[in-house]
């Protein structure tokens, strides 16, 4: 296969759900000039992708659609095995990729060819009152998310943005999860040159499509910072993420998120990794003072996060996806 080192690939995973085609036409409409081709790895259950509407929206944009085997992970595995380019960047579908998003992150690439991550930022999609918070986690860096009302009063929340305060540049120091200090996966680029020998870049154990229902970046991220790999952030490269989600779905996603948080650090924990036991002992003690459901034991805490779960039975596959965010104004 012949690496083209001056150009990269843009791979998007995805169900179905329609804002994919807003997501490819946003691309398309920037700057894409780096852009060696899209992959849209094709993860329904049916295979029923419109491989001719991808096509148009994205033309003159060569794409290749992959049938994925189901999972996040897996996706994102077949993409990286497929890609003609060393660096792939990836981007959700629920996501907006500013103009010149795919330029900013391949030049910060070929700027740093040690960096085997970079991560761009994330905004959550405008409403009114939105708002980007931010909390110190011990240990860990600085977790965000976005707030909202809806117009009739109801609490909103955007996961899976950046932190205003992050700086440009490469992270350093012990290994942490990348949410805490360079970003997350909805706006990465990955250079394949770089993984880690011997292993899945992403654990098909982990992420949407699932038991976990997430968790890949985070252990994705872990491993690299432990092997020595650097990450950087390159917050020039933006997207805006569209999930704004209402009560019943917020609980759903951060339940999605503390199992994939705790499997991440506990795949390293049960290898050996004392720095990994101690930021998940850590992260636990931080969810129990601060979560927003009032949880203050771990038995209830871990009850909660797999309530759904009988014991000695397959865990049903889990999506952030499988709960529908509030609608907003962006159109396709």
């Amino acid at each position: 296969m012949t690496v083209e080192n001056e150009l990269v690939t843009v791979a998007v995973c995805s169900v179905g759900r329609p804002v994919l085609h807003r997501a490819l036409s946003g691309l398309a409409r920037g700057e894409t000039g780096s852009v060696a081709e899209v992959l849209v790895v094709d993860n329904t259950d049916d295979g029923s992708l419109d491989r001719t509407r991808l096509a148009d929206l994205l033309a003159p944009l060569p794409l290749r659609v992959l049938r994925g085997p189901g999972g996040t992970s897996d996706g994102r595995n077949l993409a990286l095995a497929e890609a003609r380019t060393d660096v792939v960047l990836f981007f959700d579908d629920d996501c907006l990729p500013e103009p010149t998003w795919a330029r900013e992150l391949a030049a910060a690439m070929a700027a740093e060819p040690t960096v085997a991550a970079a991560y761009g930022s994330v905004e959550p999609v405008p409403v009114p009152g939105g708002r980007v918070l931010t909390d110190k986690v011990p240990l860990m860096g600085e977790s965000a998310w976005g707030e909202a009302e809806s117009a009739d009063g109801e609490p909103l929340w955007c996961p899976a943005v950046t932190s205003p305060t992050w700086k440009a540049g490469i992270a350093t120091g012990e290994p942490t999860p990348t949410w805490a200090v360079v970003g997350s996966s909805n706006n990465m680029a990955v250079r394949r040159s770089l993984l880690i020998d011997g292993r899945p870049a992403f654990l098909p154990t982990l992420g949407p499509g699932t038991g976990a229902g997430s968790g890949e970046d985070t252990e994705f991220g872990y491993a690299l910072m432990a092997a020595g790999r650097a990450l950087a952030h390159v917050p020039g490269a933006g997207m805006r993420h569209d999930s704004w989600l209402a009560p019943a779905a917020t609980e759903w996603t951060e339940r999605c998120y503390l199992r994939g948080t705790v499997e991440a650090l506990g795949h390293h924990a049960l290898q050996g990794d004392e720095r990994a036991a101690r930021l998940l002992t850590t992260y636990l003690a931080y969810f129990a003072a601060g979560n927003r459901y009032g949880f203050r034991d771990l038995g209830a805490i871990l009850a909660w996060a797999y309530g759904d779960h009988t014991a000695g039975r397959p865990r049903r596959p889990q999506r952030k996806s499988d709960q529908t965010p509030v609608a907003t104004t962006q159109g396709e």
